[in-house]
Protein backbone atom coordinates (compact mmCIF):
# COMPACT_ATOMS: atom_id res chain seq x y z
CA UNK A 1 0.00 0.00 0.00
CA UNK A 2 1.42 3.72 -0.83
CA UNK A 3 2.22 5.58 1.57
CA UNK A 4 0.50 8.99 1.45
CA UNK A 5 2.57 12.74 2.10
CA UNK A 6 0.51 14.97 3.42
CA UNK A 7 0.84 17.73 1.61
CA UNK A 8 0.41 21.57 3.13
CA UNK A 9 -0.66 24.34 1.68
CA UNK A 10 2.32 27.05 1.33
CA UNK A 11 0.05 29.45 4.21
CA UNK A 12 0.38 26.98 6.67
CA UNK A 13 4.63 26.72 5.42
CA UNK A 14 4.67 29.67 5.71
CA UNK A 15 3.37 29.67 9.49
CA UNK A 16 5.67 27.49 10.46
CA UNK A 17 8.48 28.94 9.10
CA UNK A 18 7.59 31.98 10.43
CA UNK A 19 7.15 30.66 14.29
CA UNK A 20 10.41 28.76 13.83
CA UNK A 21 12.03 32.23 13.37
CA UNK A 22 10.12 33.78 16.12
CA UNK A 23 11.30 31.12 18.24
CA UNK A 24 14.91 31.25 17.40
CA UNK A 25 14.21 35.35 17.82
CA UNK A 26 13.42 34.39 21.86
CA UNK A 27 16.26 32.22 22.10
CA UNK A 28 18.70 35.13 20.75
CA UNK A 29 17.21 37.74 22.49
CA UNK A 30 16.28 36.06 26.11
CA UNK A 31 18.97 34.37 26.37
CA UNK A 32 21.83 37.76 26.06
CA UNK A 33 20.62 38.35 29.74
CA UNK A 34 20.67 36.80 32.85
CA UNK A 35 17.55 37.51 33.82
CA UNK A 36 16.01 36.84 30.51
CA UNK A 37 12.41 37.36 30.35
CA UNK A 38 12.76 39.16 33.63
CA UNK A 39 14.62 41.97 32.13
CA UNK A 40 11.66 43.30 29.64
CA UNK A 41 9.71 44.11 33.46
CA UNK A 42 12.47 46.09 34.54
CA UNK A 43 13.68 47.86 31.27
CA UNK A 44 10.22 49.76 31.49
CA UNK A 45 10.29 49.94 35.27
CA UNK A 46 13.30 51.81 35.75
CA UNK A 47 12.29 54.36 33.16
CA UNK A 48 9.40 54.92 35.10
CA UNK A 49 11.14 55.29 38.55
CA UNK A 50 14.18 58.04 37.18
CA UNK A 51 11.35 59.83 35.23
CA UNK A 52 8.95 59.70 38.18
CA UNK A 53 11.36 60.70 40.65
CA UNK A 54 12.90 63.52 38.61
CA UNK A 55 9.38 64.84 37.03
CA UNK A 56 6.92 63.38 39.23
CA UNK A 57 6.63 66.38 41.96
CA UNK A 58 6.24 68.64 38.63
CA UNK A 59 4.37 67.14 36.20
CA UNK A 60 2.36 64.63 38.68
CA UNK A 61 0.28 66.98 39.56
CA UNK A 62 -1.03 67.86 35.80
CA UNK A 63 -2.59 64.25 35.31
CA UNK A 64 -4.56 63.92 38.76
CA UNK A 65 -7.26 61.01 36.70
CA UNK A 66 -4.00 58.49 36.74
CA UNK A 67 -1.50 57.63 38.82
CA UNK A 68 1.70 59.18 37.61
CA UNK A 69 3.84 55.67 37.71
CA UNK A 70 0.97 54.24 35.41
CA UNK A 71 1.03 57.18 32.78
CA UNK A 72 4.76 56.93 32.50
CA UNK A 73 4.83 53.24 32.27
CA UNK A 74 2.03 53.67 29.71
CA UNK A 75 3.35 55.96 27.33
CA UNK A 76 7.05 54.14 27.97
CA UNK A 77 5.68 50.63 26.79
CA UNK A 78 3.59 52.53 23.43
CA UNK A 79 6.65 54.34 22.65
CA UNK A 80 8.67 51.38 22.79
CA UNK A 81 5.96 49.68 20.51
CA UNK A 82 7.18 51.84 18.06
CA UNK A 83 10.83 52.09 18.00
CA UNK A 84 11.72 48.43 18.50
CA UNK A 85 10.36 47.23 15.48
CA UNK A 86 12.22 50.17 13.85
CA UNK A 87 15.91 49.02 15.47
CA UNK A 88 14.61 45.50 14.87
CA UNK A 89 13.94 45.66 10.73
CA UNK A 90 17.56 47.39 10.18
CA UNK A 91 19.18 43.85 11.25
CA UNK A 92 16.31 41.72 10.22
CA UNK A 93 18.57 39.88 7.20
CA UNK A 94 21.55 40.35 8.26
CA UNK A 95 21.16 38.58 11.88
CA UNK A 96 19.17 35.54 9.54
CA UNK A 97 21.72 35.36 6.20
CA UNK A 98 22.72 31.75 7.27
CA UNK A 99 18.32 31.18 6.89
CA UNK A 100 17.23 32.31 3.90
CA UNK A 101 19.50 29.79 1.92
CA UNK A 102 16.19 27.73 2.30
CA UNK A 103 13.70 27.61 -0.21
CA UNK A 104 10.75 27.83 2.76
CA UNK A 105 12.26 31.07 4.01
CA UNK A 106 11.54 34.32 2.07
CA UNK A 107 13.07 37.55 2.50
CA UNK A 108 10.18 39.13 4.43
CA UNK A 109 9.78 36.25 6.75
CA UNK A 110 12.54 37.67 9.16
CA UNK A 111 10.88 41.27 9.39
CA UNK A 112 7.89 39.63 10.35
CA UNK A 113 9.03 36.91 12.96
CA UNK A 114 10.42 40.28 14.78
CA UNK A 115 7.68 42.45 14.49
CA UNK A 116 5.02 39.32 15.78
CA UNK A 117 7.62 39.32 18.41
CA UNK A 118 7.89 42.56 19.75
CA UNK A 119 3.92 42.96 19.56
CA UNK A 120 3.31 40.21 21.42
CA UNK A 121 5.89 40.89 24.28
CA UNK A 122 4.94 44.38 24.24
CA UNK A 123 1.21 43.68 24.48
CA UNK A 124 1.91 40.76 27.58
CA UNK A 125 4.72 42.82 29.43
CA UNK A 126 1.68 45.74 29.84
CA UNK A 127 -1.09 43.07 30.74
CA UNK A 128 0.90 41.54 33.61
CA UNK A 129 1.92 45.57 34.59
CA UNK A 130 -2.05 46.26 34.35
CA UNK A 131 -3.21 43.27 36.48
CA UNK A 132 -0.71 44.31 38.91
CA UNK A 133 -1.94 47.88 39.06
CA UNK A 134 -5.62 46.23 39.74
CA UNK A 135 -4.07 43.88 42.62
CA UNK A 136 -2.62 46.96 44.25
CA UNK A 137 -5.91 48.63 44.56
CA UNK A 138 -5.62 50.86 41.09
CA UNK A 139 -8.90 51.16 39.46
CA UNK A 140 -8.53 50.32 35.94
CA UNK A 141 -11.42 50.43 33.53
CA UNK A 142 -12.24 47.07 31.14
CA UNK A 143 -14.78 49.02 29.45
CA UNK A 144 -12.83 50.39 26.72
CA UNK A 145 -10.16 47.31 25.79
CA UNK A 146 -10.68 47.87 22.22
CA UNK A 147 -9.75 50.76 21.57
CA UNK A 148 -6.71 50.16 23.86
CA UNK A 149 -5.79 47.03 21.58
CA UNK A 150 -6.66 49.23 19.10
CA UNK A 151 -4.09 52.27 19.89
CA UNK A 152 -1.38 49.27 20.26
CA UNK A 153 -1.61 47.98 17.07
CA UNK A 154 -1.77 51.38 14.96
CA UNK A 155 1.19 52.15 16.90
CA UNK A 156 3.16 49.04 16.03
CA UNK A 157 1.87 48.94 12.44
CA UNK A 158 3.57 52.64 12.06
CA UNK A 159 7.10 51.02 13.72
CA UNK A 160 6.46 48.35 11.17
CA UNK A 161 6.44 50.33 8.15
CA UNK A 162 9.51 52.42 9.49
CA UNK A 163 11.27 49.35 10.27
CA UNK A 164 11.05 47.70 6.57
CA UNK A 165 11.95 51.62 5.34
CA UNK A 166 14.96 51.95 7.54
CA UNK A 167 15.88 48.48 6.57
CA UNK A 168 16.08 48.72 3.04
CA UNK A 169 18.16 52.20 3.56
CA UNK A 170 20.59 50.32 5.87
CA UNK A 171 21.10 47.44 3.15
CA UNK A 172 22.45 50.97 0.99
CA UNK A 173 24.01 53.14 3.25
CA UNK A 174 25.17 51.38 6.62
CA UNK A 175 25.17 54.72 8.49
CA UNK A 176 21.04 54.68 9.07
CA UNK A 177 22.01 52.52 11.68
CA UNK A 178 23.68 55.14 13.69
CA UNK A 179 21.07 57.95 12.73
CA UNK A 180 17.70 56.19 13.56
CA UNK A 181 18.86 55.81 17.29
CA UNK A 182 19.77 59.34 17.69
CA UNK A 183 16.27 60.23 15.46
CA UNK A 184 14.24 58.53 18.31
CA UNK A 185 15.51 59.86 21.68
CA UNK A 186 13.34 63.16 20.89
CA UNK A 187 10.35 60.90 20.75
CA UNK A 188 9.63 60.96 24.46
CA UNK A 189 9.37 64.41 24.69
CA UNK A 190 7.15 65.00 21.25
CA UNK A 191 4.86 61.95 22.02
CA UNK A 192 3.56 63.09 25.52
CA UNK A 193 5.15 60.15 27.04
CA UNK A 194 5.88 62.06 30.02
CA UNK A 195 3.41 65.08 29.79
CA UNK A 196 0.09 64.91 29.06
CA UNK A 197 -1.35 67.04 25.74
CA UNK A 198 -4.30 68.97 27.10
CA UNK A 199 -1.35 70.94 29.32
CA UNK A 200 0.31 72.15 26.57
CA UNK A 201 0.10 76.10 25.16
CA UNK A 202 -2.03 76.18 21.95
CA UNK A 203 0.62 76.81 19.76
CA UNK A 204 2.88 73.70 20.81
CA UNK A 205 -0.54 71.41 21.15
CA UNK A 206 -0.86 72.19 17.04
CA UNK A 207 2.38 70.85 16.97
CA UNK A 208 2.55 67.32 18.94
CA UNK A 209 -0.90 67.13 17.27
CA UNK A 210 0.73 66.28 13.82
CA UNK A 211 2.66 63.27 15.78
CA UNK A 212 0.04 60.24 15.12
CA UNK A 213 2.16 58.96 18.40
CA UNK A 214 0.31 61.41 20.59
CA UNK A 215 -3.12 60.55 19.36
CA UNK A 216 -2.73 56.67 20.30
CA UNK A 217 -0.50 57.18 23.90
CA UNK A 218 -3.38 59.72 24.63
CA UNK A 219 -6.56 57.66 23.81
CA UNK A 220 -5.04 54.62 25.49
CA UNK A 221 -4.83 56.36 28.79
CA UNK A 222 -8.09 57.17 28.12
CA UNK A 223 -9.16 53.63 27.45
CA UNK A 224 -7.87 52.56 30.88
CA UNK A 225 -8.65 55.49 32.48
CA UNK A 226 -12.15 57.23 30.81
CA UNK A 227 -11.66 60.44 33.47
CA UNK A 228 -7.96 61.13 31.64
CA UNK A 229 -8.96 64.44 29.98
CA UNK A 230 -8.55 64.20 26.28
CA UNK A 231 -7.81 67.15 23.57
CA UNK A 232 -7.70 67.29 19.83
CA UNK A 233 -7.11 63.17 19.66
CA UNK A 234 -8.36 61.15 17.32
CA UNK A 235 -7.97 57.45 16.17
CA UNK A 236 -8.82 58.18 11.92
CA UNK A 237 -5.45 59.98 11.71
CA UNK A 238 -2.85 57.58 13.40
CA UNK A 239 -4.84 54.91 11.48
CA UNK A 240 -4.13 56.98 8.35
CA UNK A 241 -0.79 57.26 9.23
CA UNK A 242 -0.07 53.64 9.59
CA UNK A 243 -1.94 51.88 7.16
CA UNK A 244 0.56 55.01 5.01
CA UNK A 245 3.57 53.85 6.49
CA UNK A 246 3.41 50.16 6.30
CA UNK A 247 2.15 49.84 2.77
CA UNK A 248 5.41 52.17 2.15
CA UNK A 249 7.32 49.96 3.80
CA UNK A 250 5.85 46.63 1.72
CA UNK A 251 6.04 48.47 -1.64
CA UNK A 252 9.78 49.57 -0.58
CA UNK A 253 10.39 46.23 0.48
CA UNK A 254 9.10 44.77 -2.76
CA UNK A 255 10.57 46.93 -4.77
CA UNK A 256 14.30 46.01 -3.50
CA UNK A 257 13.71 42.84 -2.65
CA UNK A 258 16.12 41.15 -5.44
CA UNK A 259 19.30 43.58 -4.03
CA UNK A 260 18.70 42.56 -0.25
CA UNK A 261 19.02 39.16 -1.34
CA UNK A 262 22.39 39.36 -3.36
CA UNK A 263 23.50 41.14 -0.62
Amino acid sequence: MPVRIPRTSPFSTQLLVISALIQREIQTKFGAYQLGFIWFFIQPLLGVLVMGLLLGPFIGRSAPAMPYAFFLLNGFMLLNLFTAPMTAGMRALQSNQGLLVFPGVRPLDPYIARFVLEFVTTVFVFGIFCAIAMWMGIWISLGQLDILLYCFLLTWMMGCGLGLIFGVAAAYFKEVEQVVPVLQRPLMFISCVIHPAYTLPFSAKVFMLKNPLVHTIELSRHALFPLYHLDGVNLLYPSMCAVSVLAAGLILFRGHSHYLMQR
